[in-house]
């Protein structure tokens, strides 16, 4: 699990420097991104506050906030699986219309053959 701290509060910083230690790193290598304020960023954010829209009210435990890590890095996982899957059918459906089209003008080709032939 590799994690990075975007914090405005610098005892909460300190607070989660302490807690994840072990999984720290820059944020350009990072899977998660740890905040107190909003945020834009491709990687997921986990946001720690005490307003309505935080992934994570305060005060908080480690054990709550490693729980919180965990459920946001598997919603990301399985959101990227479903995008992986929705590509593949795209994919797959497109294969079929196309089989399908080239069937059905193979079709047409066979039926004003025989007609052709009747004249």
């Amino acid at each position: 699990m590799k994690i990075a701290l975007s914090c405005r509060s610098i005892l909460l910083e300190k607070s989660l420097r302490k807690f994840l230690d072990d999984h720290l790193v820059p944020e350009h290598d990072a899977e998660l991104l740890v905040t107190d304020h909003p945020v834009q960023s491709e990687k997921p954010v986990l946001r720690i506050g005490t307003d309505s829209g935080a992934d994570l009210g305060k005060p908080f435990s480690r054990s709550r906030l490693m729980i919180k890590i965990e459920e946001k890095l598997q919603a990301d996982r399985t959101r990227e699986a479903f995008k992986h899957f929705a590509i593949e059918e795209e994919t797959l459906e497109g294969q079929i219309e196309r089989a399908v089209h080239e069937f059905a003008q193979e079709l047409i080709k066979i039926f004003k053959e025989h007609y052709e032939k009747r004249r």
